[in-house]
C-alpha cells in the first residue's frame, strides 16, 4: 500500500517546512510518572503497528495515568499554536508511548491526515537513536523532556536503537479544530 508521500502521482518537492524542538520545563519531575505509566501499560499493539518495539493504547490520555500524557498533549498543542501562521485551535487526536530496546525500530511512515505530529522524548541516553526524516536524512537527537513538533504528512522513521539503554518515549498526532 503507497503511502501519502508514495502516492504514484507524487511529486517531489523541495519546500522547508517547519521541524520544531522545545523542552517542557517541568520534564524532571513529570517524566518520571509517564516512564511508569507506559511501563506499566506494556505491549498492548504487539508490533502490529509502524513501531516495532513495546507500544501503548493509542489513547493514553484516556488511560489511568492519562493526566500526566494530557500534559504533554497541551505542551505540544501549545506549540503548535505558536509556531502557525494563523490562529488555530488545535487538538491532540491520539498520543501513545514505546520503549525501544536494543533492535528495535520503526519503520517510515507519515502521520496524514494529521496537521502535526510530535515525539516526546521520556528516558533516553545520548546513545539512543535518532529521529530520522527520511526524505532529507535529517535527523534530531531525542534529549530528555524534548519535544519535536513536526508536519504530519513528513515522513520519518526511528532506525534499529543499536545501545542497550531502552529509549523511553511519546508520540501523537494533532488536528485542527478550526481556525479563529
Amino acid at each position: 500500500m503507497a503511502t501519502f508521500t508514495d502516492h504514484p502521482s507524487g511529486v517531489l518537492f523541495t519546500e522547508k517546512y517547519p521541524v520544531v524542538t522545545r523542552t517542557y520545563k517541568d520534564y524532571k519531575n513529570l517524566n518520571p510518572l509517564l516512564e511508569q505509566v507506559i511501563r506499566k501499560q506494556g505491549d498492548r499493539v504487539f508490533r502490529k503497528s509502524n513501531v516495532k518495539a513495546q507500544m501503548t493504547e493509542w489513547q493514553m490520555n484516556k488511560e489511568s495515568g492519562g493526566e500526566h500524557f494530557q500534559k504533554i498533549s497541551n505542551f505540544a498543542c501549545e506549540v503548535s499554536i505558536d509556531i502557525s501562521p494563523v490562529t488555530i485551535l488545535p487538538r491532540v487526536n491520539d498520543i501513545w508511548g514505546a520503549v525501544y530496546r536494543k533492535g528495535d525500530y520503526t519503520i517510515p511512515h507519515e502521520h496524514w491526515p494529521a496537521l502535526w505530529s510530535f515525539c516526546y522524548y521520556v528516558n533516553v541516553s545520548e546513545n539512543c537513536s535518532p529521529l530520522l526524516f527520511t526524505s532529507n536524512n535529517h535527523q534530531i537527537k531525542p534529549e530528555n523532556g524534548m519535544l519535536v513538533l513536526f508536519p504530519g504528512f513528513v515522513k520519518h522513521e526511528v532506525p534499529i536503537q543499536q545501545c542497550d539503554h531502552e529509549r523511553v518515549m511519546i508520540a501523537g498526532n494533532i488536528t485542527l479544530v478550526d481556525t479563529l
